[in-house]
């Protein structure tokens, strides 16, 4: 004999079937998962705050599995991403998005050559791809004679941990290593973004008397840095990035637009964080 049903028999059964405890298990199920898809592709842009918030994101997506309109809600999140991620895969949407958000312009001799971080590996204690790339490009500006002068970022305990090393102090023990007779280094202390660079840069506008700087950052981050420091600097501010080590900016594989997305992505937050803040 089959167990007696529990529910009362007047019940309407898309209602009965709701409340099975096996139907109830499986949106449980698949809200969880949807909530370990959203959060992993939230990390893959490597905005700071997504990695705080992985855990409770995946908590709520579980949860939203137990609530009738929060299911319609992770379907239509999961289906939101899915349309940007085929749009990065099988349109030219990155190459379009990473060409609105560079800013080149040709070098000129100048006053200074303004290095930005670009993060670091603090168990490795090396400097980030970026990083490398940006200061790869700020010595061949300093060696083909643009300016005498480097400046370098050195971050915040806010950004890292007090026991990891200064990016500054990594870059100026490579510079060392590499040159006999270094270029002349200043460093921007305690820096937290990208506006607190700015705000230092001007600082040192005025102790030295700058007219022109070359701005050193990622193509991605180029056009949006150039408009901070033209904000805070009265020095002509000159933007020449570097290179982009991690992906090609034109998209030439899925794996390059993929890549090229999450920094769309992340750059795109950042200028929203800059606007709330504002």
């Amino acid at each position: 004999m089959s167990a007696p049903d529990p529910l009362p028999p007047d019940l309407p059964a898309r209602s009965r079937s709701a409340l099975r405890p096996g139907y109830l298990w499986s949106w449980l199920g698949a809200g969880l998962a949807a909530g370990v898809l959203l959060s992993s592709l939230l990390i893959l842009v490597g905005y700071g705050p997504f990695g705080a918030l992985a855990l409770p994101l995946t908590g709520l997506g579980a949860l939203l599995g137990l609530w009738r309109p929060g299911r319609w809600l992770l379907r239509a999140l999961l289906g939101a991403a899915a349309l940007v991620y085929a749009a990065a895969l099988f349109t030219p949407l990155v190459p379009h998005a990473m060409a609105a958000l560079t800013e080149a312009q040709a070098p000129a001799p100048a006053d200074a050559i303004i290095v930005l971080g670009g993060g670091l590996n603090c168990a490795e204690g090396t400097p980030a791809p970026a990083s490398a790339a940006r200061l790869s490009r700020g010595i061949d500006l300093w060696r083909a004679g643009y300016a005498e002068t480097l400046v370098l970022s050195s971050q915040s305990d806010v950004l890292s941990p007090a026991s990891c090393p200064r990016l500054s102090d990594l870059e100026a023990a490579q510079l060392r290593r590499w040159f006999a007779v270094p270029p002349r280094l200043l460093t921007l202390q305690n820096v937290t973004d990208t506006a607190d660079e700015a705000r230092q840069a001007a600082g040192l506008e005025a102790q030295h008397g700058w007219k022109r700087v070359l701005l050193v950052t990622s193509p991605s981050h180029s056009a949006r840095a150039a408009a901070l420091f033209r904000r805070e600097l009265k020095a002509e501010v000159l933007s020449v990035p570097a290179e982009e080590w991690s992906f090609s900016p034109s998209g030439l594989t899925a794996y390059d637009r993929l890549r090229g997305l999450n920094v769309v992505l992340y750059e795109s937050l950042s200028r929203v964080k800059a606007r709330l803040l504002r």
